[in-house]
C-alpha cells in the first residue's frame, strides 16, 4: 500500500487507523479545528467492503504546511465509479489547493484503482466550492438533485452534480506528474 501521493507543491497523506491520532492533533492548533476535526471523524477514516479499501481520505500539506483534507471513495467495484470530496483550513482558502490537489485524486481513481468515473458536487449555496469545482479540468455539471441533502441549517438544499471519466483524464493530465510514494 501507498502512503502518500505528491504533485505541484501538493502530497497527500493517506489516513489510517494507526495515525489516526496523529492527524487529529495536527489539526487541533486552527481557529476551524473543530469543523476539520469532525470532519475528520465523520468523512475521512478509512472503509473497507469484503477486504477492499473503498474510503481513502488524506491530510494535504501545501509546500510543507497543513492544508486541509480530501478523499476518494468508491461507490461502485462493479460500475467503476468514485466520489471526491475535500474540506480546505480557512487560512489556506483562496490559494488552489483544492482544484490543484484533483490531478491526485484522478491518478489514484484511474491509474491505481481502475475506476472510470469519479464524481463530486455542492449545495448550490456553497459558491466558493462551486467556482473551485469548475476551475478544476475534466469536470462536468451533470445536472441539479432537487432537494438532495440537508445543508448546515438543516434545511433542504439542491446540488449541483459534476463528474470526470477515464478518458477525460487521459485527455487532459499528465498522469506521470504525480509521484506514489510507497
Amino acid at each position: 500500500m501507498f502512503k502518500a501521493l505528491s504533485s505541484d507543491s501538493i502530497t497527500f497523506y493517506l489516513i489510517d487507523e494507526e495515525n489516526l491520532p496523529e492527524v487529529c492533533s495536527m489539526f487541533q492548533k486552527f481557529p476551524d479545528s473543530g469543523y476539520m476535526l469532525k470532519e475528520l471523524e465523520e468523512s475521512y477514516r478509512p472503509e473497507f467492503e469484503d477486504g477492499a479499501r473503498v474510503k481513502y481520505g488524506f491530510y494535504s500539506t501545501l509546500g510543507g504546511e497543513l492544508a486541509g483534507l480530501s478523499l476518494l471513495g468508491v461507490s461502485s467495484r462493479k460500475g467503476r465509479r468514485g466520489y471526491t470530496g475535500a474540506d480546505t483550513l480557512s487560512h489556506m482558502r483562496g490559494r488552489g489547493v483544492a482544484p490543484r490537489s484533483k490531478p491526485h485524486l484522478f491518478y489514484l481513481a484511474f491509474e491505481v484503482l481502475g475506476l472510470n468515473r469519479v464524481e463530486t458536487g455542492c449545495y448550490v449555496s456553497n459558491t466558493s466550492s462551486q467556482r473551485s469545482i469548475e476551475k478544476t479540468a475534466g469536470f462536468e455539471l451533470e445536472g441539479v438533485m432537487r432537494e438532495y441533502g440537508l445543508n448546515p441549517q438543516g434545511d433542504f438544499e439542491d446540488e449541483y452534480r459534476y463528474a470526470i471519466l477515464r478518458r477525460d483524464w487521459l485527455k487532459l493530465y499528465d498522469k506521470s506528474r504525480v509521484e506514489l510514494i510507497i
